[in-house]
């Protein structure tokens, strides 16, 4: 959560818990209102659920686990976090936004049983506003959480193993639910027969799309305790009278529990002499006392649950919150979740960084080493400053992520303040550079993305305005070990981003975040230029799509390369490693007029990246080329 509504009250919690409960125990009065036919095969599937009162490492626990992140607004297999271990908990995430525009999903428990990592994937992720009946939640959506728990113990949807309703008729191996093209609103029972004359369809079933569902039958009952019965993705131990012990989920008496201090903030960056709300997200207990210390704000301290503080010191301020209850206490502290700029701008555009100075952190630009908790990690994946690899001179920025340990990373790097306003009409462009490569040859499935933010009103709010991710974002390919790239202009990709918005602000903030994962490699970022004349420059694509084609690329085996040449002239062919060492020679003499062809035999070559230089006349052309 971030501290907003998806941060529901533990009261809507326990909603959900009582919906569930009355839902798998056939204790809804709504039963009343089945379709006749379907009323002796309303099954009471005699399941308890209870909130876990002991966690993974046996401490005291409400069950309820508050994790501060901006993977709430993403809703993906990668925000669920800090999942505890599948055969002893039911995990369920609950997100403010859902990709796709699902309210929720869940996977059967034979598609997360063995495959590497996935059991971490286990569970259900959900909206907030789909959760109890309280709160956020209302009666209507209160039981969605019933139908996706129903996918986890191999329950499909009443018109079969999809999520397309409507389209045509399915089955969902279950006998007594009779064959269905699905339903996405509450019809009446005689028009609840489309896919058999005359046998109305159970519409009113857990499993449906209706928002009238009120019932599982019998035969699901079957297939569901089946699934609860079976080691698949440890199902059977969940309700093991050991596991019941080991998870405080024996009786119905829960023990309190001391709390657990965490916090957000309103916003992470602000100007001098601004403000920022602090907001409290703990978690454990029912009720506890505050204590904030913010040693450079305004005020110094407070016990109330949030607090606004003033901060006029420039750079990143320290902040702590002591939580505590009759029954013990918590603290956290943070010295870099806010950073504070200086009011004024400190450059004036055009402005240039090259990160040729080693120092370019102190004070300066500021940089940001969050894990995807938004939690301070100080782990060893930070944006410093290198002089080991650069588009030109020789420092750039690198994020060494070959070392990654964790998904969903976050890493930022922030501008000072820059004064816009002596920009002129032919200086409307911002560009940078950046080499980032994979450690996944295969290139599936990569959460990785960069995102440039910016803001003009000291922190309050931040647009979008260059996003890239997954395979897209790898411009260098795949590289097994510790990615460093050459000056190869094939390693490093420009972008363009048109700021003509920005031209007349006086106080502007430039901030790179990255997503990173343990699939991902080395990202470098280098010559930022903002504001300087770039009409006559060259694009970025002009080299590679100037009358050169290189083909299949990826390829596993040979690529062949297509020149359009505008006369008769001598043309090199060469294909270098990462390292800059020559491995082939693929042609050296003349080519005619037209196109021409020419064959790079990359058999012999071993899975990696390659930069292909061509060389015609006085032009040079380079491709990278990656080999699988």
């Amino acid at each position: 959560n971030q501290g907003g509504s998806e941060n529901i009250t533990d009261a809507q919690v326990e909603d959900e818990v009582r919906i569930l409960n009355r839902d798998y125990n056939k204790q809804n009065a709504d039963t009343a209102n089945a379709v006749s036919n379907f009323k002796y095969i309303i099954a009471n599937m005699n399941v308890q659920w209870r909130l876990a009162n002991i966690d993974p490492w046996g401490n005291c626990t409400n069950g309820i686990d508050r994790v501060n992140s901006d993977q709430t607004y993403v809703g993906d297999d990668y925000s669920k976090l800090n999942g505890w271990p599948r055969e002893k908990y039911m995990n369920v995430w609950v997100v403010r936004q859902m990709g796709g525009g699902a309210a929720g999903y869940a996977y059967y428990p034979a598609d997360v049983a063995v495959q590497y990592s996935v059991p971490s994937r286990d569970g259900v992720i959900i909206l907030h506003n789909y959760i109890g009946s309280i709160g956020t939640g209302s009666t209507g959506s209160s039981r969605a959480l019933t139908h996706e728990i129903g996918h986890c113990f191999s329950l499909q949807h009443c018109w079969g193993n999809n999520n397309n309703p409507g389209q045509s008729c399915g089955d969902d191996e279950v006998e007594d639910t009779p064959p269905t093209k699905g339903w996405l609103y509450c019809p009446s029972a005689s028009g609840a027969q489309v896919c058999q004359h005359g046998v109305i369809e159970n519409y009113q079933n857990y499993m449906e799309y209706s928002y009238c569902s009120i019932m599982f039958t019998e035969g699901q009952k079957a297939r569901w305790l089946a699934s609860a019965n079976s080691s698949i993705a440890g199902r059977n131990n969940l309700w093991s009278d050991s596991n019941l012990v080991a998870t405080g989920t024996s009786n119905t008496t829960r023990t309190p529990c001391a709390p657990i201090a965490n916090f957000n903030v309103s916003k992470r960056t602000i100007c001098s002499g601004s403000s920022v709300t602090f907001i409290n997200t703990s978690g454990n207990a029912d009720s506890m006392d505050y204590y904030w210390e913010f040693p450079t704000g305004n005020p110094s301290t407070a016990t109330t649950a949030n607090v606004q503080v003033t901060f006029s010191t420039p750079g990143w301020q320290p902040a702590t919150l002591t939580v505590s209850n009759a029954y013990g206490q918590s603290t956290k502290s943070d010295t870099t979740l806010v950073y504070v700029a200086p009011e004024y701008s400190t450059q004036v555009a055009p402005y240039r960084e090259g990160f040729e100075n080693p120092g370019i952190f102190d004070g300066i630009w500021a940089t940001s080493n969050y894990d995807a908790s938004n939690t301070y990690d100080n782990n060893i994946t930070w944006f410093k400053q290198t002089t080991s690899a650069s588009h030109t001179g020789s420092g750039s920025v690198v994020l060494n992520n070959y070392y990654a340990h964790a998904n969903h990373d976050v890493d930022e790097i922030i501008s000072p303040g820059i004064d816009m306003r002596s920009l002129t009409s032919s200086q409307k462009y911002m560009t940078f550079y950046y080499s980032w490569a994979t450690s996944n040859q295969y290139y599936n499935n990569l959460p990785d993305s960069l995102i440039v933010w910016v803001s003009a009103n000291c922190g309050t709010s931040w647009n979008a305005i260059y996003r890239v991710a997954n395979t897209t974002a790898v411009n260098a390919g795949y590289v097994q070990g510790y990615f460093v790239p050459t000056q190869t202009s094939a390693f490093w990709k420009k972008v363009t981003i048109n700021i003509s918005s920005l031209m007349a602000q006086a106080h502007v903030i430039f901030r790179f975040q990255a997503f990173t994962s343990v699939q991902g490699n080395n990202l470098y970022i280098d010559d930022i230029n903002i504001g300087d004349d770039l009409t006559t420059g060259i694009d970025e694509n002009s080299l590679t799509a100037s009358n050169v084609q290189l083909f299949p690329n990826p390829t596993g085996g040979n690529a062949t390369l297509i020149m359009n040449l505008a006369s008769q002239q001598h043309v090199g062919i060469k294909v270098f490693d990462i390292t800059g060492k020559q491995v082939l020679n693929v042609f050296d003499g003349a080519m005619d007029a037209g196109d021409n062809t020419a064959e790079i035999k990359s058999g012999a070559l071993a899975s990696g990246v390659y930069v292909v230089s061509i060389q015609a006349g006085q032009s040079v052309i380079e491709r990278k080329l990656v080999i699988k």
